[in-house]
Parts: C-alpha cells; structure tokens; sequence
C-alpha cells in the first residue's frame, strides 16, 4: 500500500508508540541468504508455538501455501503482516467463517488526509468499503480499493474477488509483495506495502516470533542434506570414489534426504587415530530409502535419531563436523559432510542427484553413473549431463 494505514484500526502514532512499549530488539533477517535459499527450494520454517496458538487454524496453511508462490518470502513474514494489519481477521471481535470470509467486514477510517492517512476520495463506488466519498482500507491485510484492484486474487475459485475473504486476501497480499515471484530485499518488501521503518520492524518482529524450527523442504520426495548448498558445491568430485565431501562449519544441521528407516546412527566418541581402518567415517548415518537407495552421512558432530527410526524428506537428522581430532570426526583433512549414495549393488555419484534437487526437479538417484564424479578422472559436466537426463 502506498499510503500509511490503519493498523488495528490504530494511527501511525499509536503503532510508534506501540513499538516504544514492546522494547525488543528485533533481530536482523538476512533476505539475500533467505532468497538464495528459497530459490533452491530446500528451506522452510515450521511454526513456533506462538504461531500455533496465536494465528487461526484456517490462516496458518493459506499463509504457508501462498508463500510458496514467492521465492524468497518466508511465510511467516506475511503471518506478520496479518498480525500488524488486524490481528489475522479478529480486529475488533471479527471472525473468520469456514468459508474464509470475515464478520463483521474490517473497515478501516476514511483515508480524507486526518489521522496521518493520504487523501483518496473514492475509487470504488463504496463497493468494497461502503463509503461512496473517501476510499477506506479494507480487509484482513488493509487494502485499499485501488489496490485491490490491480492486485486482487479470486484464491477459492468461487468466482470473486473478496478482500474480505482470507482464501483471496492472502494471495492477493503475497501478489502485492511479490508481483515478479522473487524478491531479494525482505525489508525493502515490507516497506513498498506500507512506506514506514516503524511498521516494517514490527511486521519481523512477529515474524521472528512465529519462527519455528528450520527444515529442508522436500521436492517431489527428496531434500537437500544441507540448506544453502550451492550449485558449485553439489558438482565437487570426490577424491577416490564415488561420493562427495561438502565442506561445512562444524555443526551445520543435517538433514534426511528421503523418506526411509535408518539402519545406522553410531555417535562415536572416540578420536580417530591416523592408520587405524577403524572410525574412520566417524560418527554415521545410514537410512534406507523408501527409492531402494541406501545414503551414508560421515563425520558428524551429533546424531539426533536411532537406528530403526522412520525418517521423512528433510527431517532434521543430525549435525556436521569433520573437525581433525576431535570425537565423531573420523578421518577428515577439514570440517565437511561426507555423503555416500548406493543403490543396485553400485555406488552412486550424488552430484547429479544434488544439482537436480537444487534445480527443483529431482531425478532417480538410481539413474545417477557411479563414475565421473571423482578426482583424477574425466569430470563430467553435470549440468549438460541433467539437461540431457531430463529431456
């Protein structure tokens, strides 16, 4: 929106001095790190249990299936949204139908220039917001009509577009905030929907409130082990067979990569001693996948499941370490993920499997080669090789 709204129904000054009262340091959101993530579409956040108890159980799946529209835009920053601009459809006693609709209709004050709000004489007829003089914000997510109409979203398919209606406001919020389907800057987002520092620090503020835990996302079935992993990691050869070492910081989270059982979750306490054919994987994780491919994870620093747990895509699983002598790390040169895929009786060169993962278009790991993945060798050009495997 462009000009300052109603919050609660509140003016600019009570939203300055509802922010002076709450006193929190708002932790900073790194958007370009959250986009990059998103663009690879492994990164999610589950609900922290103030989001459980705070955001309407029909509000809290609109606003993690509209995220998915946007890269870059993490869910619960339009929860914040909701949130600062009516309390997710409550304002003042307001409720939300099953059928996504608000009652009583929130309305906000005739935008005629008081109240610190811009003069818009009316756009609408008083269609949207009863008023046939001024133009009023409307809405669970406050929009004004002339924003409606270029950004309105008929979300349920019923035919219309209704502001009032979450299943169509909510979309129609993320369309206003994302009208490209990426972003990069997450403040300068929050800015463009309403021109004020003061409200986009209140806005992350409830988002790092209904931040839960973090989780890779799977894709057609499959995540990431690691969020973040960039394209020039997933394509490393591996040293001596086929495999690949990720390096990493000491206590990365890990995550499962399929659905399976897992069959190995040693914590090993001990230092690997140089020469020793014992450990030298260190602490490990094998599971079973549900695509008969069987995936080894190596050096780690913690183990948070056991053998025969059933585990999903992107299930935290554990956490990276590799660091030189000390307990768990096996026999490594540095901090990293080792990573092994085996399936058919033939070790599996996980680069291509990565990179389509990644690319958001996951392949069989069973169709991955087991050789041209590993140092010495002729190396494969993966992207070309994925082009070709997709078409």
């Amino acid at each position: 929106m462009i000009v300052v709204k109603i919050i609660f129904g509140a003016t600019f000054a009570v939203v300055v001095a509802m922010m002076l009262a709450i006193l929190v340091l708002v932790p900073t959101i790194s958007a370009a790190t959250e986009a990059e993530r998103a663009a690879a579409g492994v990164i999610g956040v589950s609900p922290s249990e103030d989001a459980i108890a705070d955001i309407p159980a029909i509000l809290l799946p609109i606003y993690i299936e509209a995220a998915r529209s946007c890269v870059g835009l993490p869910w619960t920053v339009i929860a914040g949204i909701g949130k600062v601009e009516s309390n997710h459809g409550r304002y003042d006693g307001a409720t939300i139908g099953i059928d996504g609709r608000i009652m009583p209709p929130i309305i906000g004050i005739a935008l005629n220039g008081s109240n610190n709000t811009a003069v818009i004489r009316d756009t609408d007829e008083g269609r949207l917001d009863g008023d046939t003089v001024w133009d009023r914000a409307v809405g669970p997510f406050q929009f004004i009509p002339s924003s409606w109409r270029t950004f309105g979203v008929d979300g349920n398919g019923d035919g219309v577009r209704d502001p009032h209606n979450v299943f169509d406001a909510v979309p129609a919020a993320v369309r206003h905030l994302c009208p490209t389907g990426t972003i990069t800057d997450i403040e300068a987002t929050v800015f463009s929907y309403n021109h004020s520092t003061a409200y986009v620090d209140l806005v992350l503020e409830w988002a790092e409130t209904y931040t839960g835990a973090v989780t890779a996302v799977p894709i057609a079935g499959y995540a990431l082990p690691v969020i973040g992993l960039t394209e020039a990691q997933a394509i490393r050869p591996h040293h001596d067979y086929a495999a690949i070492d990720i390096g990493l910081p000491v206590g990365t989270p890990v995550f499962a990569m399929v659905d399976g059982v897992v069959t190995t979750a040693l914590k090993s306490a001990a230092v690997f001693v140089p020469g020793s054919a014992d450990g030298r994987c260190g602490s490990t994780i094998t599971i079973e996948g549900v695509d008969s491919v069987r995936y080894t994870y190596c050096h780690l620093s913690a183990v948070s499941i056991a053998a025969g747990d059933q585990v999903t895509a992107g299930q935290p699983i554990g956490a990276t370490g590799g660091q030189p002598g000390a307990p768990g790390a096996g026999n490594t040169t540095g901090p990293h993920l080792h990573l092994s895929l085996r399936g058919q009786g033939r070790a599996l060169c996980p680069q291509p499997v990565l990179l389509s993962i990644i690319r958001s278009r996951p392949i069989n790991p069973l169709s991955s080669p087991s050789s041209g993945c590993i140092g010495g060798q002729v190396d494969t050009d993966w992207s070309a090789w994925l082009t070709s495997t997709l078409h």
